[in-house]
């Protein structure tokens, strides 16, 4: 069985100094105008740093930019693991302390 597709739209980003036209899911709108924008705040940040075009070509603006963005998903990546991985043992010692307690309640039904 087919699920249907989610209703797209058509929004206008301005990631400095381009203007972009796509098609997105209307539920991720909100999304994609937010990544937009910070993609442009990331290319200001690189032109501002390196403003000798002659030693950065403009696509190379973009390109600094991607990689900024790139590794900042990769750290939350690691980070969101990270506690993930240290959540574990705890949620398994709740687990163990409520088990604990449920036993005890029902001995004393009982």
């Amino acid at each position: 069985m087919d699920t249907p597709k989610e209703v797209t739209q058509r929004i206008t980003l301005y990631v400095d100094p381009m203007r972009l036209s796509l098609r997105v899911p209307r539920s991720q709108e909100q999304l994609y105008r937010e990544a937009g924008d910070e993609l442009s705040c990331t290319l200001r940040s690189y032109r501002h740093k390196y403003p000798n075009t002659s030693e950065v070509p403009s696509e190379g603006y973009l390109a600094m930019a991607a990689i900024d963005l790139a590794v900042r998903h990769q750290q939350t990546q690691q980070d969101l693991a990270m506690r993930i991985q240290n959540l574990a043992p705890r949620l398994h010692q709740l687990n163990d302390a409520l088990d604990d307690l449920i036993t005890s309640a029902r001995k004393l039904i009982d």
